[in-house]
């Protein structure tokens, strides 16, 4: 006997079949809402010798008030005195528990560190340090980048999401953290930057969620290596975003903010002293440049990959936008408590810096492969029973499996093949209907619905 359905009753059928794939293949729905604050800190050579900042427990408590008043779950430290990678690392000057003494002394016991790289063998006596909250983030690649002077090195992590144990579909985040090369010649450090970009270009096919932060050492708009960071990489899928221009747009291109510091008051980052209290390390002379920046991807700011940046959160901490060529401790000064801008004061010449990023939903059955969007497209709707695939050039190379499954989530065909070309075509004999094609390579997933007339 054939049963005949109601167009309600085969539209709640539909729906059903497509909540019960789902289900059966267990594709992830981010918890929206739940922040993740990013702070970056010049630490002026924190060290566990300190050097001339004096003995190191003051400079402990010094950035606990600071973490705590901050609370980011991403800290990166740098300008820290070169960290031993292990005890057999020869350039390192901080033994290499420091990091955990930093953790025990100053954050939380929550906190971990990413494994770092010292390949440049401390040329300049600089290192840095990415801490995170692993209750939120975890931790799962470190690769260097650049390893001239110092090393910069590209984090690989995830958000912990509460349903990721059911459903191993994950959330990237990449960081990029360094110090770049000082001085009132831009030529070092504007090769730094280009290299890092050139580097991200070549492992992408466009900038994933990706925070590229640290101690830039810019004097204004105009370096090259900062106008080819945020404004003029000809590849635009790789130009980042300076949070006060763009989406805050607070301020506006260009500004030389070491001529006139007044243009950007608010994101000056040296110096917190008009003096050489209290003591002669770094810079003296009050607020005078913006050297330390926090660069969000497209993909953060405009919320493509689950994770938005929060608008106007970004901030410079105990900078009021009073502190022009005046200690940040100097008069009245009530954008944070005043141990933390004695904190401030006392630990580095810098001012730290934050910004704040928030999970959004993830829509079930989506994720895709190294968290690229666009790394694989197929040419919709399908018509015969030519399939034609597309691919990223960085998958060029790996293997790869796909397997189409129906409305009712039946698998209808399966492949596992060599991407030995950008295009890819495959006979596939289909009715005509609505498909999901699953792709795996690597670990990592991405699915996809496609049409067959």
């Amino acid at each position: 006997m054939k049963i005949k359905f109601s167009p309600s009753i085969r539209l709640t059928l539909l729906v059903f079949s497509f909540s019960f794939f789902f289900q059966k293949t267990s594709y992830a729905q981010s918890t929206p809402g739940d922040t993740i604050k990013v702070m970056v800190y010049n630490t002026l050579g924190f060290s566990y010798s300190s050097g001339c900042q004096g003995p190191i427990p003051p400079l402990y408590a010094d950035l606990k008030a600071i973490f705590q008043f901050g609370r980011p779950d991403l800290m990166g430290l740098d300008k820290m005195v070169c960290v031993q990678t292990g005890p057999n690392n020869g350039p390192g000057i901080s033994p290499y528990y420091f990091p955990d003494t930093v953790i025990s002394e100053c954050l939380s016991p929550t906190y971990s560190f990413c494994p770092f790289t010292d390949i440049s063998g401390c040329t300049d006596g600089d290192g840095s340090v990415l801490f995170y909250n692993t209750s939120k983030i975890g931790y799962l690649t470190t690769t260097p980048l650049y390893t001239g002077q110092e090393d910069f090195d590209l984090y690989k992590l995830y958000y912990k999401d509460p349903y990721l144990s059911a459903t191993h579909d994950s959330t990237f985040l990449y960081v990029v953290l360094g110090h770049t090369i000082s001085g009132s010649s831009s030529t070092g450090r504007d090769t730094q930057d280009t290299t890092n970009i050139n580097k991200l270009k070549r492992m992408f096919a466009v900038m994933p969620n990706l925070i590229y932060m640290g101690d830039f050492n810019t004097r204004s708009t105009s370096e090259p290596g900062y106008e080819y960071i945020t404004q003029t990489d000809p590849d635009t899928n790789f130009i980042m975003d300076d949070p006060c221009f763009f989406p805050d747009k607070k301020l506006t291109y260009p500004i030389n903010w070491d001529g006139n510091p007044l243009a950007a008051a608010a994101e000056l980052t040296t110096t917190t002293r008009a003096t050489t209290a209290p003591n002669s390390c770094g810079t003296t002379g009050g607020g005078k440049d913006w050297y330390d920046h926090i660069f969000l991807s497209h993909s953060i700011v405009n919320n493509s990959n689950y994770i938005s940046y929060i608008r106007n959160s970004y901030t410079t901490i105990g900078n009021d936008g009073k502190r022009v060529g005046v200690s940040v401790n100097s008069g009245t000064n009530l954008s944070a408590p005043a141990n933390v801008i004695n904190a401030v004061f006392n630990f580095s010449d810098k001012y730290p810096v934050m910004a704040s990023l928030v999970t959004t939903n993830r829509p079930l059955g989506v994720s895709n492969i190294l968290e690229e969007t666009g790394s694989i497209k197929v040419t919709n709707p399908v018509m015969d029973n030519n399939m034609t695939l597309h691919f990223a050039s960085f998958l060029n190379g790996q293997n790869i499996s796909m397997a189409i499954y129906d409305i009712c989530g039946r698998l209808v065909y399966q492949s596992t093949f060599n991407i030995n070309s950008s295009t890819i075509n495959k006979n596939v004999l289909l009715i005509p209907g609505v498909y999901l094609l699953h792709f795996i390579s690597g670990g990592y997933s991405i699915t996809l619905k496609v049409v067959k007339e």
